[in-house]
């Protein structure tokens, strides 16, 4: 009996967490997009503290096809309570423009951030859908374009 009231313990005091990506479409043919890392920051803790890493995988997505739809990046047990940060880290981006032509994106920061407070409740689960604005993220350049993520909104449900 014991056991299972330490499991119980166990299971209220942490949640899962998916953080979750979407996108308006662009004019372009493809956008495909490298992320590595999701990153949270629980409250109350010190900037250079308090971060705990979400178990992923590198995933490419391509915003284009993605279209209206989501794709999950990560999801993972992390310890409940509120959280007041994401982060999120591009390694790649390149496109493809409506015209054909192939196109390298430079990343200027690497690194998607929001400070969206949100809370993760115990034995249950919380969702982070990040829009990210095509439209905006892409920036023409005189050598050629940037990918400087940015976001059209964050829903926590």
């Amino acid at each position: 009996m014991l056991a299972g009231t330490a499991y119980l313990a166990h299971f209220l005091s942490s949640g899962t967490l998916e953080v979750r990506v979407r996108d308006a479409p662009a004019d372009w043919a493809h956008v495909n997009v490298t992320f590595t890392e999701v990153w949270i920051h629980r409250a109350g803790s010190a900037e250079d503290d308090g971060w705990t890493s979400l178990s992923m995988e590198p995933t490419t997505i391509d915003f284009i096809a993605l279209g209206n739809l989501t794709q999950l990046l990560a999801l993972d047990r992390v310890p409940a309570g509120r959280y007041t940060q994401i982060r999120i880290v591009i390694s790649a981006a390149e496109g493809t423009l409506a015209s054909g032509g192939a196109v390298a994106l430079r990343i200027p920061d690497g690194i998607l951030k929001t400070s969206t407070s949100f809370l993760v409740p115990g034995g249950g689960i919380a969702a982070a859908t990040l829009d990210i604005d095509l439209e905006r993220s892409l920036v023409p350049t005189s050598g050629g374009w940037t990918f400087t993520p940015v976001l059209g909104s964050v829903q926590i449900s």
